[in-house]
């Protein structure tokens, strides 16, 4: 039974799976994942449960509400955005738990971590859960608090306890000097590939920033895992990435790079 913290509403851009998630209260959508997961014979989906539960003690439900009668307030939801979907605190964490086994954070010491445009953290909370210290992302414009009450990332990383940093990447540009090197790099579909023109970086961009993170930013043995999107990406872009990676999926455009000096 899902009590509601805001009267459910159809949303335009909102596929209506999301909205038990959105409008819902945390502790009962949480509970029920946990219930279905449960359920399963399947031990990944029992990972799911475990993680879940960690996330009901992680999150204030009460501040979570608070932040659900903001977001949700009537003339404050852009009916052309899909930007709300992220309030579901169960939907985005279910794939986020499935990268991070993918790439054996629960199988690996405690490292630092950069996720490169962080958006609502969800990535981050996982890799936190497996014993990881993990900083954030975002556009500088949304990093500032400026907007009325936040962006909805501010708020929702706010709720996670995640740290944050304003980043933008550019092309040809290298990243800003960091305090420390990371053992894993990661970007969960970043829109920042692409050009001043909004075209798609070509391999020599992509080329000039793999060799940044491997001389600037990684530590001697990181890695580099990304889901990207098609619409920001060639299939040039795209073999030449895949045919020096550890791992792909074709049709999700995942990717695991563990060997950066192949880009040399």
């Amino acid at each position: 039974m899902i009590r509601y913290r805001v009267e459910p509403r159809r949303l335009p851009k909102i596929k209506d799976l999301h909205l038990d998630g959105i409008f819902g209260e945390f502790e009962d959508v949480v509970d029920r994942t946990i219930e279905r997961c449960e359920r399963s014979s399947d031990p990944i989906e029992a990972e799911k449960a475990r993680f879940f539960r960690y996330l009901k003690e992680r999150v204030d439900p009460v501040k979570f509400g608070d932040m659900q009668a903001i977001q949700l307030a009537e003339g404050k939801v852009r009916l052309d955005s899909d930007m709300v979907k992220y309030i579901d605190p169960t939907a985005w964490f279910d794939s986020k738990v499935q990268a991070a086994l993918r790439i054996g954070l629960d199988r690996r010491a405690p490292m630092e971590i950069l996720d490169i445009g962080t958006g609502p953290a969800h990535f981050p909370v996982v890799a936190e859960f497996y014993g990881h210290h993990v900083i954030g992302t975002d556009l500088p414009y949304r990093t500032t608090g400026r907007l009325e009450r936040g962006h909805l990332y501010d708020a929702l990383s706010d709720i996670f306890k995640i740290q944050r940093i304003p980043l933008k990447v550019e092309q040809y540009v290298p990243l800003p000097p960091f305090d420390r090197r990371f053992g894993l790099v990661t970007a969960f579909l970043a829109a920042f590939n692409l050009d001043s023109e909004r075209k798609p970086w070509t391999i020599d961009a992509w080329t000039f920033f793999l060799n940044d993170l491997r001389e600037n930013v990684l530590a001697a043995d990181g890695d580099l895992f990304m889901i990207l999107s098609d619409d920001k990406l060639t299939p040039e872009v795209w073999d030449y990435l895949a045919e020096r990676a550890v791992f792909t999926n074709s049709t999700r455009k995942q990717i695991h790079i563990t060997d950066l000096s192949q880009f040399s």
